[in-house]
């Protein structure tokens, strides 16, 4: 039975989450049918024993997906995303089921091995709950929900070689984080292959991505101004999603910071510096703002990983750059400062801890406050940002002395 407007598979996501707005029918007999009989056609090949048969566009697009969801190689992969197929004018049924069940295998899957499964403390509503991530959730809270925009990408992905100037048509502001979730896997698949990533890199749907920022925010240096809000993924279910991430996004800033020894140019320090200021900006605002600072835990856990050496000072994140750098001090002293953009974070942090201290029991983020005090003693939040005072005060003694004092 096919399909060939992407908005029309919508319905076949319900068992990821809540259902996606209906695209208007087509022409088609078929395509015409109401969405609850397409769902309940779908769902039946679920309970069918009988193998489904898909044609080679669709058998391609179903591995490029399962292949960014790290389940297929990436050398079967690479020959159908850089080839070029025609595309067809519609989806079978069997198509669409597959692709269904393997999103909602494949990202759940990828979200319990990124951190779901450990037993943590976020909050919920007015309190703190501790356990894994669908311990302290309750079932009809934790559905993805996809839209039509996925699907639209995956077939232009598997008929368009990404090297192509071809566009893929998104539209952002309909993205879901679940379509989030998903595009920021098919970059990070790709990310470590130049000829691919660069067909993705300059597009919409990823230069304007949370997670790509907040995973890579040096390959995206190039648009700071299209830096995305992350005030959507302070609720839910983007911020089940983060929940999800911090064990994941721990270990990246802590590869981060430690690769910056290794920067010899001046302008990729002060790129990548002002990108990472940006995102990391952006987001502890936006926790602020939801009153979320549970998760940015892992800015605090990744600064406490950096900073465990004693006496350290700024050449572990500068010492590689090459040659006087820029002409003017003050130019040379702001890309130092950028490549520090971490260690100033610890200062925020730090007035949140101060601040939680003077919230009452009535107050409505008492319950935030208490688990900030408590993730802030158990980290020793303390400890970390009079490390990180000490590294800045080296790199700019008087601006620190100056801010110490007032």
């Amino acid at each position: 039975m096919p399909v060939d407007d992407p908005g029309r598979l919508l319905s076949s996501f319900g068992a990821l989450g809540k259902d996606s707005p209906q695209a208007s029918s087509g022409g088609d007999a078929d395509v015409g049918s109401s969405a609850e009989e397409e769902r309940s056609r779908i769902e039946e090949m679920s309970d069918s024993e009988t193998p489904l048969i898909v044609s080679r566009f669709e058998a391609n697009l179903i591995r490029i997906l399962r292949f960014f969801l790290r389940q297929v190689p990436f050398e079967q992969a690479k020959p159908l995303i850089e080839g070029k197929h025609a595309r067809p004018n519609c989806l079978s049924a069997a198509a669409l089921h597959l692709i269904r069940d393997s999103l909602a295998k494949g990202c759940v899957l990828y979200l319990v091995r990124a951190g779901a499964w450990r037993r943590e403390r976020f909050l919920r509503g007015t309190k703190a709950v501790e356990g894994r991530l669908w311990e302290r959730t309750e079932p009809e809270r934790l559905g993805l929900s996809f839209s039509g925009e996925i699907l639209e990408f995956l077939l232009w992905v598997t008929a368009n070689s990404p090297r192509e100037t071809k566009s893929w048509s998104v539209r952002v502001e309909a993205l879901t984080p679940a379509d989030q979730l998903l595009l920021f896997l098919a970059y990070e698949a790709i990310r470590t292959e130049p000829d691919l990533v660069e067909g993705f890199r300059h597009r919409p749907g990823f230069v304007r991505n949370a997670l790509c920022w907040l995973m890579y925010p040096g390959d995206f240096a190039f648009a700071l101004d299209a830096l995305p809000s992350l005030d959507a993924w302070m609720q839910e279910p983007g911020a089940l999603i983060l929940e999800a991430m911090q064990g994941t996004l721990l270990h990246r800033w802590v590869q981060i910071e430690r690769n910056k020894g290794q920067i010899a140019h001046w302008d990729r320090m002060r790129q990548e510096g002002q990108a990472e200021e940006r995102i990391l900006t952006a987001l502890t605002q936006a926790a602020e703002k939801a009153g979320r600072p549970d998760l940015v835990r892992f800015l605090l856990q990744a600064a406490g990983q950096v900073l465990s050496p004693p006496d350290m000072t700024p050449a572990f994140w500068i010492g590689g750059l090459q040659g006087g750098g820029p002409a003017r001090l003050a130019d040379r002293l702001e890309i130092q400062r950028a490549a520090l953009s971490l260690l100033r974070e610890m200062e925020r942090l730090q007035r949140w801890e101060r601040h939680a201290r003077n919230v009452s029991f009535y107050d409505d983020e008492y319950a935030s406050s208490q688990l900030w005090k408590s993730d802030w003693e158990r980290l020793q939040g303390e400890r970390i940002t009079e490390r990180a005072r000490q590294v800045l005060q080296q790199l700019e003694p008087l601006r620190m002395q100056s801010g110490s004092g007032t």
